[in-house]
């Protein structure tokens, strides 16, 4: 074999979302991670309108009503 695990998960690896989780974990309780989460992001002064406008782009798609069904491209019609 090719030393994959055996189970299949479907979507998804229960034990690598836990090593994840548990890593993020460690490094958001320790002293680096503390430091980084109270300085904040990194943002410099002229990318705030472009991260304000890409706020703006994604709340209005948010709220755009996408119940209707849509045409697909390969239907005959």
């Amino acid at each position: 074999m090719s030393g994959e695990s055996s189970s299949n998960h479907g979507e998804g690896n229960p034990e690598a979302a836990d090593r994840f989780n548990s890593t993020e974990r460690e490094f958001v309780n320790s002293e680096r991670g503390k430091k980084k989460i109270q300085e904040g992001p990194q943002v410099q002064p002229n990318e705030g309108a472009n991260l304000s406008r890409a706020e703006e782009l994604g709340r209005e798609r948010a709220k755009a009503d996408d119940s209707a069904p849509s045409q697909s491209p390969m239907s005959d019609g």
